[in-house]
């Protein structure tokens, strides 16, 4: 029954871009990778109750109980209490994903396996976000464009397309994109992939992102940028600096552009004078739930409105007329805290720290390429982009987790049997060594 896990467990991993269409369940979506969690969890509870394979512990675990039990606490302050109890029931979902993805790698080809078919979802999700982009502008409609493209929300309407592709909105696609492209940097290093297919993936990845508009691409070149000082932080420290110089530039400047817009919408509390310039800045939608998600923290510290509870509460009119509620606080800490408050928050800064622990020192090298490529992957898209965005809630970030620890257990191993002083930070080095792990077949 582990071989049927393993392989419902890639299907999962196949499925989490295709968020279209969905099923809600007690005021929550439930999409296709849900029922394969389902499968796979069924099949591993088989394979543990026959004795084919034993539960892993974690040192990371302990801190998502500690997360887990603080939404518990804050569960049963909420004036929803049904619907906390489903919010729950999903935090408990998506805690397991981790877990099961650390039981499912046990060698370094099971670790490749599940690379190929995350780097195939992602294929399927950059060649609609490329072809939707051919499309528009090749004036050609059709159901494609119907399918993958978004509405342009805070932005001015346009003779230009804002996708979505297989996701829902594209603020999630650019955030699992971001993911994506460090799949693929890792997979190349390690040489899992070809050098052919490395550039045509990268590059529809890259076209996909762009046409997204999110504020998520500076987190995509913070990416980019951080990538580039790894790989050149020893060769060349000129391109080193210009490369992560460029990068957090692009991740404030991103930021900064989420914050305020030159749209003086009518629904601005407040304008900003740009010194030294007759321009005037309004607060954008995202800083005006920031407000108010700051003000129901400060109302509730200790345990916030509830699990569950909306974060904010804020109308916009936006740039083409349309008028929008927003009950999210399009910030992953504002909305934990303003759910659960203190205790909610610093559950969440626990477990990102427990991440930047297991991610390691900031040095590319043939035993670290997977831990601090998916680390920084995850830090990246949940802690840097959750500054603009609601992340804790995406399947495919704690499904990385689990992978990222898995990942950084193979790397242990390969330290601890192969103790090898100035170990080559080459590719060729990094293949050889997770090849020995996987041919050594120890769970």
């Amino acid at each position: 029954m582990i071989g049927a896990a393993k392989f419902f467990f890639l299907l999962l991993v196949l499925s989490l871009p295709l968020m279209k269409p969905s099923v809600e369940v007690g005021g929550l979506e439930a999409k296709a990778t849900d029922l394969l969690f389902l499968l796979t969890a069924a099949s591993l509870a088989l394979a543990l109750l026959t004795g084919r394979t034993r539960l892993r512990w974690h040192r990371l675990f302990a801190i998502l109980i500690v997360y887990f039990l603080a939404m518990s606490v804050c569960t049963w302050v909420s004036p929803q209490p049904g619907r906390a109890l489903v919010k729950l029931a999903s935090q408990a979902y998506l805690l397991s994903l981790p877990v099961l993805a650390y039981q499912l790698v046990d060698t370094a080809d099971d670790l490749r396996r599940i690379f190929r078919w995350w780097l195939a979802a992602t294929a399927i999700t950059a060649v609609v976000g490329t072809l939707t982009v051919l499309l528009f502008v090749a004036g050609i409609g059709g159901p494609l464009l119907r399918f993958a493209l978004h509405e342009y929300g805070t932005l001015r309407p346009g003779s230009y397309p804002r996708i979505e592709a297989t996701f829902e909105y594209p603020a999630l696609l650019c955030n699992y994109l971001t993911v994506s492209l460090a799949v693929l940097l890792v997979s190349h290093r390690l040489g899992w992939i070809g050098s052919r297919n490395f550039v045509a993936l990268l590059a529809a990845i890259a076209v996909t992102a762009i046409f997204s508009l999110t504020p998520g691409l500076g987190g995509f070149l913070l990416a980019i940028g951080l990538w580039l000082w790894l790989v050149f932080g020893e060769r060349s420290r000129p391109i080193a600096a210009l490369a992560i110089t460029g990068g957090v530039t692009a991740a404030l400047l991103f930021l900064a552009a989420a914050s305020v817009t030159p749209i003086l919408h009518p629904t601005a509390p407040f304008l900003i004078d740009v010194p030294a310039s007759p321009m005037q800045l309004a607060p954008s939608v995202r800083m005006l739930t920031w407000i108010d998600a700051a003000r129901n923290v400060l109302a509730h510290p200790l345990l916030g409105l509830g699990n569950g509870s909306p974060a904010a509460d804020v109308f916009y009119i936006g740039p083409s007329g349309a008028h929008h509620r927003q009950t999210d606080a399009h910030n992953v800490y504002l909305n934990m805290a303003a759910q659960c408050g203190l205790v909610g928050l610093g559950a969440l800064l626990l477990l990102m720290v427990g991440v930047a622990r297991e991610t390691g020192p900031l040095r590319l090298s043939a035993e670290t390429v997977v831990p601090l490529g998916l680390g920084l992957a995850w830090l990246n898209a949940f802690a840097y982009q959750g500054l603009t965005g609601s992340y804790e809630d995406a399947r495919y970030l704690w499904l990385l987790l689990g992978l990222l620890i898995a990942g950084a257990r193979l790397a242990h191993q390969i330290r601890r049997e192969n103790p090898a002083p100035g170990s080559s930070p080459t590719q060729a080095g990094g293949r050889r060594a997770f090849r020995l792990r996987a041919k050594s077949g120890c769970g």
